[in-house]
């Protein structure tokens, strides 16, 4: 007996399409018989689409687009394949946002030109659940964002930013996970307008670079509570840290159960370690996972000696957290002697 494609159940074709992207499947499967038609015109195949450059003709014919309402009506991931400043995406997402009625991803880079258009958009996006943009952002877009009903995932990579926002907002998003990454200096008041605002945070990544005179105190303020958090990833570099910094954690943060910092300081400051060990530790060993890397360059000047015995101490102090938690904490530390300076390397994991 000979079997058919198109004796296989509907369900099944449903399936297989979902993860082709809609240029694809359209181009292999549109007009190849009556079935294959009916199963693409079916109200139950969601659509994966990646715009192209041959997708730009909306302005030419805004209301003949390439993509019928059909289509557009049942796209729930959305995202540009373009690099360009004058990428036609934004304007895309402003003529046919009241028609991603599905829409649930979205995959987007603006520009400050293409702000407007965006703002416009995302207004309509009421079943959006997971945002990754990349952008330069301003007051008016930050708020966008957090005024979407269902985000529950965002992803910022964000460029250079000339003014502080306003973070005193009074909003309130259901942001469940929350990344955000500067591509240039870190900005404290678009983490603290986030931060204030997300109560069913679970999920925190921070992740971008310090000026060298940079006074770092995250969590040094008691400005907000996250009492959902579980899991907080830091990846910095620079800085000037102070002995503050974490000092709210187990309050801000009481019931989290993973903590990952990276940091990398091509100069790291004589005080750090001290911090570290000192002012932080009480603090970072009560969470239940642990998993911090810390590269450094610290100088060898005149205070050779001065310099060498508080390494020494620092280095014993931490080497003796492997005995004081009877294997629970394993510390490794290794340093490379050139001249002028040593290279610290310091890892601890506690599982």
């Amino acid at each position: 007996m000979i079997t058919h494609a198109e004796q296989f159940p509907i369900e099944i074709w449903l399936t297989i399409f979902r993860y082709l992207e809609t240029h694809d499947l359209f181009q292999a499967f549109q007009n190849l018989n009556s079935s294959f038609n009916q199963i693409l015109s079916s109200n139950h195949l969601s659509f994966y689409l990646q715009l192209r450059e041959i997708d730009n003709n909306h302005f030419q014919n805004p209301l003949n687009p390439k993509w019928s309402d059909l289509v557009l009506n049942r796209i729930i991931c959305l995202r540009s394949s373009s690099q360009d400043e004058y990428d036609y995406f934004p304007q895309f997402l402003y003529w046919h946002a009241k028609k991603l009625i599905r829409l649930q991803r979205l995959f987007i880079r603006i520009f400050a030109r293409n702000i407007p258009y965006t703002c416009i958009a995302l207004k309509e996006f009421n079943r959006l659940e997971y945002l990754s943009m990349k952008c330069i952002p301003n007051q008016i877009l930050l708020e966008a964002i957090l005024a979407l009903p269902n985000l529950r995932i965002c992803h910022l990579l964000l460029r250079e930013i000339m003014v502080d926002v306003d973070y005193r907002s009074k909003r309130i998003s259901n942001i469940k996970q929350l990344s955000i990454v500067f591509y240039y200096n870190i900005n404290h008041s678009i983490i603290n307008l986030f931060l204030m605002r997300l109560p069913k945070l679970k999920r925190l990544e921070i992740s971008g670079s310090y000026s060298k005179s940079d006074k770092v105190s995250l969590f040094a303020e008691k400005l907000f509570s996250f009492p959902e958090l579980r899991i907080l990833r830091l990846k910095l570099e620079n800085g000037y840290f102070t002995s503050d910094c974490f000092k709210y954690l187990n309050n801000i943060m009481p019931f989290l159960k993973h903590f990952y910092f990276n940091y990398y300081n091509h100069y790291l400051h004589d005080a750090f370690l001290n911090y570290f060990i000192t002012y932080w530790w009480s603090i970072i060993e009560h969470i239940e996972q642990i998993n911090i890397y810390i590269k450094g360059h610290i100088t060898m000047d005149t205070n050779y000696e001065n310099v060498e015995t508080i390494l020494k101490k620092n280095r014993e102090s931490l080497l003796g957290k492997n005995k004081e938690s009877e294997g629970r904490v394993k510390v490794k530390w290794n340093e490379q002697t050139l001249t002028g300076f040593k290279i610290i390397e310091i890892t601890i994991v506690k599982s």
